[in-house]
């Protein structure tokens, strides 16, 4: 891999870490809300399960919006904000105390995972030579089940030294950590670039018109 790829795409996996480890850690620690009410509250099978259930919601929201605002934005934009928006979800989450406010917060964690889901490949792929973008994109997702496996390990040996608030904070490092990195390395895409100046891809500059002459007297 080229040493200027290898920054972002590092820093894309770490973000996708993250992610699953966001993602994975309320079920860890499902047991421990359903035997202790006064954590978040009193907690039925039911309502567990729908507490988990909001982030993935939020993950669609966000994965659904991200395409259209990054087409707008630029995908680094996008991408950052989506660090900052779920590490602050994260340690909201970890200020909670009632089961609502839990609930609210995952939802709202799960907008910025799916904005960074979704944007990672994008970016990384665009970013990557002709012919590696599948090698980079797949390298890049590795993260997510490293990070669920994290997220587990985490649980099991930290419950009961850190809590579970303990454990929310983790997931709000990015904000102080990944951030700045890929706000100093992380690129735009160059693809990208070009759509806004109208090069090749940007959507005033078609390929048919481009390849075919003929056609173009046609438009």
């Amino acid at each position: 891999m080229r040493n200027g790829l290898a920054w972002p795409v590092a820093l894309c996996a770490a973000g996708l870490v993250f992610d699953g480890y966001d993602l994975v850690v309320y079920g860890a620690l499902v047991p421990l809300f359903l035997r202790s009410p006064g954590e978040i509250g009193a907690l039925t099978p039911a309502t567990a399960g729908a507490l988990g259930s909001y982030a993935l919601i939020g993950v669609l929201i966000g994965a659904l919006a991200a395409g259209a605002v990054s087409d707008r934005w630029g995908r680094r934009p996008v991408l950052l904000g989506g660090y900052a928006w779920f590490s602050a979800g994260m340690g909201a989450t970890a200020l909670t105390s009632s089961t609502q406010a839990f609930g609210a917060w995952r939802l709202v964690t799960g907008v910025g995972i799916g904005v960074v889901v979704a944007t990672t490949g994008v970016l990384v792929s665009e970013l990557a030579p002709p012919g590696r973008g599948q090698l980079c994109t797949t390298v890049a997702y590795c993260g997510i089940p490293f990070g669920s496996v994290l997220g587990t390990v985490a649980a099991l040996s930290l419950l009961d030294t850190i809590g579970w608030r303990g454990l929310f904070w983790i997931g709000a490092l990015p904000l102080v950590t990944l951030l700045p990195l890929a706000w100093w390395r992380l690129p735009e895409s160059p693809a990208w670039h070009g759509r806004e100046r109208g090069g090749p891809g940007s959507p005033g500059c078609s390929p048919v018109r481009r390849c075919c002459p003929r056609c173009c007297s046609a438009w």
